[in-house]
């Protein structure tokens, strides 16, 4: 006897599809309990606490003020996590906990993890944000100084990585303005200045995420190169005479009308022949894909009021309404995971 899936029962338990595993679904279900001890471990320092030195349960217990118990199981969920190694009771960093999460590190990603910490309760109210279409958070709530700094040093510490796909992409050569709008750290304005010889930049974003800025300009000896101008990129004017604009990780924050209204605000500020640049996290044409990009736009409807997650298509369209030519879209390179899609003012 056979079932609806073509298998043979056996002892009367229903068979399984080839490839088919029933552990995903406890898998993803449970997928908040590997971020959670994440958190944890990261607000508890134990990265830092083991930066260059082993310590015993002990030590760590005594140095955390915690119980002993509930720490060593929590760094043995890190052992098995692959972010800890340990010997018997002793643990200490493995290359990739030393790498990303230890705040001596230049590739220091602990920003983020304190961020994504940040948004957990938000996400507990998915199921109220999809029934009321009303966000259970709001991006660009109220930070502290050390809250965006370590966030924005995360991104700057991610961008660096990415940038040179980002440069080589698009060639600059001749260029003499770029617009980052919303630039963030400013990483990928200093980084086009220094590829491109003669090319400037113009990095606008909040004042409070300009501070940390300042020092990344400071740091590469760009200040006579890159500029940075406070101000809202929905509100504000972009200047003129720009050759190339970049937007990147913010256009999925907002909605299709906002935008196309951005986007003919770049259009019109920029000269014949200029070029923007959108790297995003975008939906594939089908909207089958990539997760990535899917689950950002479900972090976009609990945190913004008109933010979602769009197509390579909806992004090309919007473009073409505004009146850029010769659109494309690409996927870009490790280990960026970004999609970029480009166009040109004729």
């Amino acid at each position: 006897m056979t079932d609806s899936w073509g298998k043979e029962k056996d002892n009367g338990s229903w068979g399984l599809p080839d490839g088919m595993d029933p552990m995903k679904v406890m898998q993803v279900a449970s997928g908040y309990w590997q971020s959670c001890v994440l958190h944890a471990a990261n607000r508890l320092d134990i990265f830092n606490r083991l930066d260059g030195q082993p310590k015993d349960l002990d030590q760590l217990t005594r140095e955390t003020e915690s119980d002993r118990r509930c720490l060593g199981a929590l760094l043995s969920a890190l052992v098995s996590m692959e972010f800890l190694d340990r010997n018997g009771d002793t643990f200490h960093n493995n290359q990739f906990g030393q790498t990303f999460l230890t705040s001596s590190s230049k590739f220091y990603q602990g920003g983020i993890v304190y961020m994504f910490e940040n948004w957990y309760e938000a996400w507990g109210g998915l199921y109220d944000t999809v029934k009321s279409g009303k966000p259970s958070a709001l991006m660009h709530q109220t930070y502290s100084d050390e809250e965006t700094y370590n966030y924005m040093m995360g991104m700057h510490n991610r961008a660096l990585s990415q940038s040179d796909v980002l440069t080589s992409m698009i060639n600059l050569t001749g260029k003499k303005k770029l617009v980052d709008v919303g630039c963030g750290p400013a990483t990928f304005a200093v980084k086009f200045c220094e590829r491109y010889e003669g090319l400037n930049a113009v990095a606008m974003d909040r004042e409070q995420n300009l501070k940390i800025a300042q020092n990344i300009v400071d740091e590469y000896k760009m200040n006579d190169r890159v500029q940075l101008l406070p101000g809202d990129y929905n509100t504000d004017s972009l200047g003129e005479s720009n050759d190339a604009m970049l937007l990147s990780s913010m256009t999925n924050q907002e909605s299709p009308e906002n935008i196309k209204k951005l986007l003919k605000k770049c259009y019109d500020s920029m000269n014949k022949d200029g070029v923007i640049m959108i790297q995003e996290q975008l939906l594939h044409a089908d909207k089958k894909g990539p997760q990535l990009a899917a689950l950002i736009g479900v972090n976009q409807v609990i945190n913004t009021v008109s933010g979602t997650s769009y197509s390579t298509t909806e992004m090309e369209a919007i473009l073409g309404e505004v009146g850029f030519v010769d659109i494309k879209s690409m996927q870009m390179a490790p280990p960026s995971p970004f999609i970029m899609v480009s166009g040109y003012k004729r």
